[in-house]
């Protein structure tokens, strides 16, 4: 007899298929039961029997035969109270004064003057826009940010820029006339007008005429090289001068024309001795602007002349002459030709600027670093509050003997930056001595990047730092470049402990993990390899 043949998978499913129904429950039969009733005795007559019956079908209800999921309370829950969070009206609930709180708090470290940002706070809902239109809020606007982006493009084309300074002017117009900007524009105090390549004379007294001229502190034309251009010949500094006569910040810097000495003169006169900050870096200045802003500006603290090209000698010791409580001075790639040509003139010269705190300059070649350095000796030399002190490029080719950080009497210094400094074996000891004498223990922030310092000396100041770890404050050190190795940083970040970031990008002594910026968290891990 010839063996079973064993059922194909097919055929079994085959199988299945019949035994089961379309939603894959088992069929059942419907079996039907004819009993005569045992009370009638009698025969029943074949047109009264019950032949042609059919039973009723009962529709089943597949889905009540299907389990049931068990409901999660607690999701629910959830769900509801999201409801009740995100449909609530949360926003109308808090009063007027934190909303504008909030709103302040907003416009100072978000905004920036961008008044596109609280146009668009306004749109949220009747509360805010309420709020937005308070004129605490418009204290500093970005005048730019008003402009389309087109109109703050500078372009070289002549039909171009007369058409942008077409625009710029009916776009000025219009936003001059408008009520409610108007009602908002008498409370400004910072204006910045800063990057509107096509903003012209006349279109500054327009805006100047439509503020309160003394709630205007601060005011900005950065990088307007067209200002010069008038209908009626007026000068921008006559414009300032009539509609801003408290104004303590002036930055006109990028302007790149050459300042006309009687119009600034005449400026400095009308602003009655309240300016404080001025900014006229990237121009070129006369040689007796000094002198008319000492004359007329004798509460002046912050100067930056950076940039500048200037004509004949620029007597700087005015400054500390006239302005008692001038603090910062920036002269990044300016050289001013002075009277002080050689040390024994620096060293016998009276002149000092006893309440310096922060002091900018440079040393490139195309200079010289001798007049630099007499010139920079002598501004720093008394000053006895200075906490920054940047150096960048700093080279001294005078006598060997020279020693200029031993020439700086501060005890304060919190920032010295060194950077692209050529250093030679003896500047570097000078440096050293000055740290060990006189800043191990004031100084925050040091920045050697670039520079030529010699290995041993660096070695040296970091012992220097590790002595005094318990008064040391060093926060930020920047070795980009030199010639630091691994062992000496490891030592530095496991005893200093004020210490909270190392830059060593492109350190060829220190190890390969370790070329970039290294934060605190990572210093126990590099202490331990």
């Amino acid at each position: 007899m010839s063996p079973k043949r064993k059922s194909t998978f097919s055929e079994k499913r085959m199988k299945k298929k019949k035994k089961k129904g379309l939603l894959g429950y088992t069929k059942k039969s419907n079996i039907l039961f004819f009993i005569k009733d045992i009370g009638d005795s009698s025969e029943t007559d074949d047109e009264t029997q019950d032949v042609d019956y059919e039973p009723e079908i009962v529709p089943r209800d597949y889905k009540a035969l299907r389990p049931k999921k068990k409901l999660n309370k607690n999701k629910n829950i959830k769900i509801q109270n999201e409801e009740n969070i995100f449909g609530s009206d949360w926003a109308n609930g808090l009063p007027y004064e934190i909303l504008l709180h909030i709103f302040q708090y907003h416009a100072l470290f978000n905004c920036n003057g961008n008044i596109q940002e609280l146009n668009r706070l306004k749109k949220v809902c009747k509360n805010w826009s309420n709020v937005a239109d308070d004129a605490k809020l418009w204290k500093n606007l970005k005048f730019s940010s008003l402009l389309g982006n087109e109109l703050a493009s500078s372009s070289t084309d002549k039909l171009t820029i007369q058409q942008n300074v077409n625009k710029v002017e009916t776009k000025i117009k219009s936003l001059c006339s408008n009520f409610d900007l108007n009602e908002k524009f008498n409370s400004i105090r910072v204006l910045d007008l800063s990057d509107i390549n096509y903003l012209t004379c006349d279109h500054l007294e327009q805006i100047l005429s439509k503020c309160n001229s003394n709630n205007l502190f601060d005011l900005s034309l950065a990088n307007c090289k067209k200002i010069n251009y008038s209908s009626d010949n007026k000068l921008f500094e006559d414009v300032i001068g009539d509609y801003c006569h408290n104004l303590n910040n002036l930055n006109l810097s990028g302007l790149l024309k050459q300042i006309n000495i009687l119009s600034i003169t005449n400026l400095f006169e009308k602003l009655n001795k309240n300016l404080v900050s001025l900014n006229l870096s990237m121009n070129s200045l006369p040689s007796n602007l000094i002198n008319a802003l000492t004359t007329h500006c004798e509460n002046l603290e912050i100067l930056d002349i950076s940039k500048c090209y200037l004509k004949g000698n620029v007597q700087l010791e005015l400054i500390s002459s006239n302005c008692k409580n001038f603090k910062c001075l920036k002269m990044y790639e300016t050289f001013p030709k002075t009277k002080f040509n050689t040390i024994t003139s620096v060293l016998a010269s009276d002149v000092s600027f006893p309440n310096l705190e922060s002091y900018y300059g440079s040393f490139y070649t195309n200079y010289g670093s001798s007049p630099m350095i007499m010139l920079t000796t002598k501004i720093c030399k008394d000053s006895e509050k200075l906490k920054i002190m940047d150096l960048r490029c700093y080279k001294t080719s005078l006598d060997k003997n020279f020693n200029f950080f031993s020439l700086i009497k501060t005890k304060k210094l919190e920032k010295l930056s060194l950077c692209n400094s050529n250093m030679t074996q003896i500047d570097s000891d000078y440096l050293f001595n000055a740290i060990k004498d006189k800043w191990s223990e004031s100084i925050v922030e040091l920045d050697l990047s670039w520079s030529t310092i010699d290995t041993s000396a660096l070695k040296n100041i970091f012992e220097c730092f590790i002595i005094h770890q318990d008064a040391c404050k060093l926060n930020k050190l920047n070795l980009t470049g030199t010639s630091v190795d691994t062992e000496m940083i490891k030592m530095l970040i496991k005893k200093v402990k004020s210490l909270e970031q190392v830059n060593l990008t492109s350190c060829r002594s220190v190890e390969r993990g370790m070329k970039r910026t290294i934060f605190k968290d990572e210093f126990q891990n590099i202490a331990k390899n």
